[in-house]
């Protein structure tokens, strides 16, 4: 592929019910590559401290992301990025103040990759020779340029529905108080 544009659409949630969690869902198609779906979280179970973003696929390979659970999403919290029987290895720089090197730093499939935020809500994911940016509104609109396949935009559907608003200086510093406070833990009297 040299360029590809695909939008997925909210295409449902799940109500939340009694130690039930709400669930939303993104389906669309991607040119060549067939039906795609993102659902966020995956699991129903309100007592579970870890929730699982899945992004699966005709043509994409099947992923998912599992983090500590932070407004409905996975975190960059004790993560696990899954896929196609590899399991990645992620780092970012926690303290550094540039969107650029604040990026998160994937490893998989034989794969370097990097995932940043960029203004107007967009997202970006690279690798040498592709690149997938994708906007973040009531859609989700993507588009892939270069070599992009499966994986490439499997991974970067995956990482709109995990919680990445501290890739950002200002979004970390908006976040930490509530995840400073969610790993304090207050005495019972």
């Amino acid at each position: 592929m040299h360029a590809v544009r695909f939008t997925l659409v909210h295409a449902s949630s799940g109500r939340g019910r009694l130690w039930k969690r709400a669930s939303h869902t993104w389906a669309g198609a991607v040119p060549g590559l067939g039906p795609v779906e993102l659902v966020c979280p995956a699991e129903e179970d309100v007592r579970r401290e870890t929730l699982t973003a899945r992004v699966s696929g005709q043509g994409i390979t099947p992923l998912s992301f599992t983090g500590i659970g932070f407004r409905g999403k996975p975190r960059l919290a004790r993560t696990e990025l899954t896929g196609g029987g590899w399991v990645a290895r992620l780092k970012r720089r926690h303290l550094a103040v540039s969107a650029r090197r604040r990026a998160l730093r994937i490893e998989i499939a034989g794969r370097a990759y990097r995932y940043r935020a960029l203004p107007g809500r967009r997202h970006e994911l690279r690798r040498d020779g592709a690149v997938v940016t994708i906007r973040r509104s009531h859609t989700l609109d993507g588009d892939g340029r270069g070599a992009c396949d499966g994986l490439d935009i499997g991974l970067a559907l995956l990482l709109e529905g995990v919680y990445t608003r501290n890739l950002t200086f200002g979004g970390a510093l908006y976040s930490w108080p509530g995840r400073f406070l969610t790993r304090v833990e207050i005495p019972d009297f």
